[in-house]
């Protein structure tokens, strides 16, 4: 039967290319807000009514156009940022396929006004439901004006499934703000029925955009990272922990100025705070991340919000690393003069001396003398740099973030109390010796040198099923490499010749068993590396330090210099606080002082 397949008509084909590039109001604003930018507009003003259903209006300052312009621009693949096929592999622009006004203009009443300043006039050009209403000359500044009516007045199916207009409103303000955080020296202003909701001036970087977008508490949370690997480079600001929010829509990645979302990235970001956030908590980070146009393709999504990497393990590794060494590297505040402790002076001691002590005299365990059973604290590095050749102990020792801090005392059965000239800190001992443990857990994993072991007197049989036997003897090799003399002894059980020295007083069996309770959990989820860090969460849980009260000053004054030398990381492993502060300001508030 013949006939039965023909050409649609133009109307039709825009349309059903609007359904692709136009979802929502906001939609629109990006595309019109993408056009003034590569317009190089350094003014751009957004007003819309009715959260964008009745009316959207962007207004730039750019180099706008020419009346014959102004009418191709209203056809669909008519662009001024390609040219070849060959300018697909390296695009620079924000747009490029040039159907976006054809778009929606032929699901909206559209108005375009714009002069490029080289005409007496400037031009004005009415489409509705994609048909030709009017065109004319008008005396206008140089810039476009575009307004969008009544969106989706000839689609109700689609008008329909719009939400309610504050729903609306947030999704494009949730767009101006990205774009205002990516052009930090374009200035954005936007209305909501007629309330000025964004009123954004140029600025010379997004540090000072951030002021005007974010409240204190966000600010006061943030430090810089920064990092390049071959042709790429990352840069933004992120929240140290424990500061988090409740979902990954606090992470905002750019990539060479396109706000996307990409499963590398976001992999990347997730593996970076891996061990520094509480379980269904998420990092609050903006990242730009610059690569060379022809090593990124962004021409994978109808919205342009997808992206695909030439390299992706080289943007993986960026990333971590960025983060990672913004997180753990130099210290986070200002140094302050070393202080010596409150209480009366102690003998210096490890907070590990701490452990021995309250070892029970039953056990079977030696310790070698001198043997220093917490390894000195080392100067973090940056994940997959060389390890440092000298301890810390070897070159004179300035006081740190946390070793600046003065000592006033325990709290009974619970927290260590500190001070400094601006702050009453309370620290959780366990979740600080916790960390340290866990950092060096993980050097002693990335070294792949294995630490000293301490004889038993006696060795130790552990009887597990069948099942548990093996899971354990599969990660041997990690046991040892942290300390553990352990060789399989039959189908069922395990012999311990020989524990590391931050072992302390934990039961044996108990310490295995929780491991076997790990490796259920998370080994069958197919991640070595993850496995890993579990498993090291739960040593240095079992192993750190239970009670304050018998702390001595110096010992606390150790916990604070090891806490620096594994990077000034304010959480445990598990994300929870290691401090909680109190300002000393408030505090003379509440007892009536100025």
């Amino acid at each position: 039967m013949a006939g039965r397949i023909t050409i649609l008509d133009e109307t039709v084909i825009n349309r059903i290319a609007a359904g692709e590039v136009v979802e929502r109001p906001a939609s629109v604003v990006k595309e019109l807000v993408e056009n003034s930018i590569d317009a190089e507009a350094t003014s751009i003003q957004v007003d819309i009514e009715n959260g964008g259903k009745k009316l959207i209006r962007v207004r730039d300052n750019g180099t706008g156009m020419s009346r014959d312009d102004a009418f191709l621009a209203l056809e669909r693949h008519a662009t001024s940022k390609l040219r070849t096929e060959k300018d697909l592999m390296g695009i620079a622009t924000m747009g490029f396929r040039g159907e976006a006004l054809a778009s929606i203009a032929s699901v909206s009443q559209l108005r375009l006004l714009t002069c490029d300043g080289n005409e007496p006039a400037g031009t004005e050009i009415i489409i509705e439901g994609g048909a030709l209403r009017k065109s004319d000359g008008l005396g206008l500044a140089r810039g476009t004006v575009i307004e969008v009516r009544n969106l989706f007045f000839n689609v109700p199916v689609r008008r329909k499934f719009l939400k309610s207009p504050q729903v609306e409103a947030g999704h494009v303000q949730e767009f101006l703000t990205r774009f205002a955080l990516a052009f930090p020296a374009i200035g954005f202003t936007y209305r909501e029925d007629g309330r000025v909701r964004m009123d954004t001036p140029p600025v010379k970087g997004t540090f000072e955009r951030i002021h005007t977008l974010y409240a204190k508490e966000v600010r006061d949370n943030l430090i810089a990272a920064e990092h390049s690997s071959g042709t790429a480079r990352l840069h933004g600001l992120v929240a140290r922990p424990p500061y988090a929010r409740s979902n990954m829509r606090s992470v905002l990645t750019f990539v060479n100025g396109r706000c996307v979302r990409d499963r590398v990235i976001n992999s990347a970001v997730t593996k970076a705070f891996a061990n520094l956030m509480e379980r269904g908590r998420f990092p609050f980070a903006i990242l730009f991340l610059e690569v060379p146009p022809e090593e990124v393709d962004v021409n994978v999504h109808p919205q342009k919000a997808e992206v695909r990497f030439i390299n992706p393990q080289q943007i993986y590794d960026l990333i971590v690393d960025g983060i990672y060494e913004a997180l753990t590297g130099a210290p986070f505040n200002v140094l302050k003069p070393h202080r010596e402790p409150l209480l009366p002076g102690a003998v210096a001691a490890t907070v590990d001396h701490h452990l021995r002590e309250g070892r029970r005299p039953d056990e079977p365990f030696v310790r070698p003398k001198n043997s220093s059973p917490l390894p000195a604290a080392a100067p973090a590095q940056k994940r997959g740099s060389e390890p440092p050749k000298t301890s810390a102990r070897d070159t004179p020792e300035a006081p740190g973030r946390f070793a600046s801090l003065g000592v006033l005392g325990a709290l009974p059965n619970s927290f260590v109390v500190l001070y400094s000239d601006e702050e009453l800190i309370v620290m959780d001992h366990h979740a600080a010796h916790e960390r340290v443990l866990f950092e060096r857990l993980r050097r002693t994993e990335h070294e792949r040198e294995p630490s000293e072991s301490q004889d038993l007197l006696i060795p130790i049989v552990l009887e597990f099923t069948a099942l548990e036997t093996r899971l354990l003897s599969a990660h041997l090799e990690t046991l040892r490499r942290v300390g553990f003399s352990v060789e399989e002894f039959g189908d069922t059980a395990l012999v311990v010749r020989g524990v590391p020295g931050w072992f302390g007083c934990t039961d044996l069996e108990d310490f295995f068993r929780s491991l076997v309770e790990v490796m259920l959990d998370t080994g069958t989820k197919g991640d070595p590396s993850r496995l890993k860090d579990e498993l090291f969460k739960k040593m240095a849980c079992n192993a750190a330090v239970k009670e304050a009260s018998s702390m001595r000053p110096e010992e606390i004054k150790h916990l604070l210099r090891d806490l620096d030398g594994v990077g000034s990381i304010d959480v445990c492993p598990h994300g929870r606080p290691i401090t909680a502060r109190f300002s000393l300001a408030e505090i003379r508030r509440k007892m009536g002082r100025k």
